[in-house]
């Protein structure tokens, strides 16, 4: 799990404060139709290390799958391809 939690750390570090913010308010309105959303008051104010920890809280061992899910919502492609990589790559070792 340590490993999920570095990895999405990471991807969450290349975004701007902008793209951050919309990827939080994914998280709290809703990733998709089939994912919990996370209480807006458990992110209000979190920094990225504590997105993750409430990412990986919420969702366990989904919480890659999550923020692949989030990125791709809020057009970071590219991030959200290499970060799913990455992840597979670490399930895999």
């Amino acid at each position: 799990m340590d490993a999920t939690k570095n990895l999405i750390s990471e991807a969450l570090e290349q975004l701007l404060s902008a793209e951050f913010k919309k990827f939080v308010w994914h998280l709290w309105n809703g990733v998709a139709a089939d994912i919990e959303p996370i209480p807006r008051a458990a992110l209000e104010n979190a920094d990225r290390q504590d997105v993750v920890d409430r990412m990986v809280q919420k969702y366990s061992t989904n919480a890659g799958t999550v923020a692949v899910q989030v990125l791709l919502n809020i057009n970071q492609n590219d991030l959200a391809k290499r970060l799913d990589v990455k992840l597979q790559k670490a399930s895999s070792s």
